[in-house]
């Protein structure tokens, strides 16, 4: 930059606004090449054109964000000029993205870090709804997964629900989460199945599902419980939601071992028997548990579901609900 250039931007910092102070700051990085100049002014030239205002320890953090030694300067301002596009024309999105992005670079693992940037531009938008600590949340998601393919299979349902609310956006991430820790990574694509957002525009219980089932899912600490909301919701949102909200209740004083048992054989009913069965999964199922005890109940479950899959639904609901001589000999509480 000649000094003549070098002392027009100073004006501009003094006069027009302090974020051309960065261009500034960029300058003294010898990482910096012509594509981080370029990515930096259209920064520069989103915030002033909507008057955003920076206070100084954003300000300040910004600065130092262009003054480090990176090796990914390049892609990195890449990435907030992106991500400001998409967020703009509402200011709020655009301040949440702008005070925010050192933060979030700084908090991130080596591993999680090319995931977020890859789905921050798709998120943007919604940034004034989650705020940062709705931010901080789905970093905590993605830093504690243990290998770039599980940062992959998280970012991708994020991405699923990027059209949809912030609120969900989270709930996706923390679902996915629970799922991948669980070694139960299939759940992540039967969830994404299960509840479409394009479905999401017309249905309320479909917006509110998600949120939902993390809820319950991180009260239990459980994937099962996804699993048993999933299979339920391939079906029926509705269905869904109302299981989600009242799954705990059904778990009495169950131990964390009968009630994986449970979760995982009210599952596999309605998978195989369908959701016709969900009255009788929430209400005489844990009873069962409870009085047959944990070994005698999953092998009644099992025999019901093999009947399923075998004669049908029908004869799975007359089983369970024990309408013939056999099921009720074949009950493990008579």
């Amino acid at each position: 930059m000649t000094s003549i250039a070098r002392e027009h931007v100073r004006e501009l910092a003094a006069r027009r606004s302090k974020a051309y102070e960065l261009l500034l700051a960029l300058e003294e990085n010898p990482q910096a090449d012509e594509s981080c100049f370029l990515s930096l002014a259209q920064i520069v030239d989103r915030i002033v054109f909507h008057e955003i205002s920076l206070d100084g320890g954003a300000l300040e953090d910004l600065r130092g964000l262009v003054k480090s030694e990176t090796h990914d300067l390049a892609s990195i301002l890449a990435v907030l000029s992106l991500a400001l596009s998409e967020a703009e024309p509402e200011r709020g999105n655009m301040h949440v993205l702008l005070a925010g992005y050192p933060k979030w670079l700084r908090a991130l693992s080596g591993t999680a870090r090319p995931h977020f940037l890859g789905i921050l531009p798709n998120i943007a938008a919604l940034l004034k709804e989650m705020e940062e600590s709705g931010v901080d949340a789905l970093i905590v998601c993605l830093n504690t997964c243990a290998t770039s393919e599980d940062c992959e299979i998280l970012a991708g349902c994020v991405g699923r629900y990027q059209e949809t609310s912030g609120s969900i956006i989270l709930a996706a991430a923390e679902i996915a989460g629970v799922a991948i820790h669980a070694d139960s990574r299939p759940l992540v694509g039967k969830l994404m199945a299960a509840v479409a957002p394009d479905v999401m525009l017309d249905s309320k219980p479909a917006r509110e599902l998600l949120p939902a089932v993390a809820k319950v899912a991180a009260r239990l600490k459980s994937a099962a419980a996804i699993g048993v909301c999933v299979a339920v919701a391939r079906d029926n949102h509705s269905s869904a939601l109302n299981l989600a909200r009242h799954l705990k209740a059904s778990l009495g004083s169950m131990t964390p071992e009968m009630q994986l048992a449970y979760l995982n054989s009210f599952q596999g009913i309605v998978e195989a028997a369908g959701i016709s069965l969900v009255g009788y999964g929430t209400k005489q199922l844990p009873a069962l548990f409870q009085k047959a005890g944990e070994e005698r109940a999953t092998e009644f479950a099992a025999q019901g579901i093999a009947l399923a899959r075998r004669y049908g639904r029908v004869a799975a609901e007359e089983f369970f609900e024990q309408r013939t001589a056999a099921a009720k000999e074949a009950s493990p509480i008579g």
